[in-house]
């Protein structure tokens, strides 16, 4: 099984997009994902996006946007739902941050939901009690 943490290519955003049209990522069916959204966290240059494959298939992304700041915004970390628990966020996470840094990166933002909140808190990012919850990590 040949596994590898790498850029995104273009190839890739139908299978990132099929990651996300699946729970606990698609929260509401009236509002999908757009494709041309998604597209824009691989060809921007602004984004950071990494995905995780085994076998030539797409198991999880992590995407991000730089900010004027320095900082960059996760917009997501995402792994197909019978992988979770797998740490593949975390290889996803670690790879990121590193790239991130040598980049010059210098903090990162994200949001958490139920779905993320508990990862990001391993990870030392900080927050406050709030249901919606963003989430601060100085690099």
């Amino acid at each position: 099984m040949i596994k590898s943490i790498r850029k995104a290519i273009p190839d890739d955003i139908d299978s990132i997009h099929q990651i996300l049209d699946m729970e606990p990522f698609k929260y509401d069916d009236g509002l999908p994902y757009e494709r041309l959204w998604i597209e824009q966290l691989v060809v921007n240059e602004r984004c950071i996006t990494l995905v995780y494959e085994t076998d030539n298939q797409i198991k999880g992304f992590i995407s991000g946007e730089k900010m004027v700041s320095g900082a960059v915004m996760i917009w997501f970390c995402a792994v197909r739902k019978e992988l979770q628990n797998r740490i593949i966020g975390i290889k996803l996470y670690f790879e990121f941050e590193k790239l991130c840094r040598q980049t010059g990166i210098t903090a990162f933002l994200a949001y958490g939901y139920k779905t993320s909140a508990e990862m990001l808190e391993r990870l030392d990012f900080f927050s406050n009690d709030l249901t919606y919850r963003e989430f601060y990590k100085p690099l």
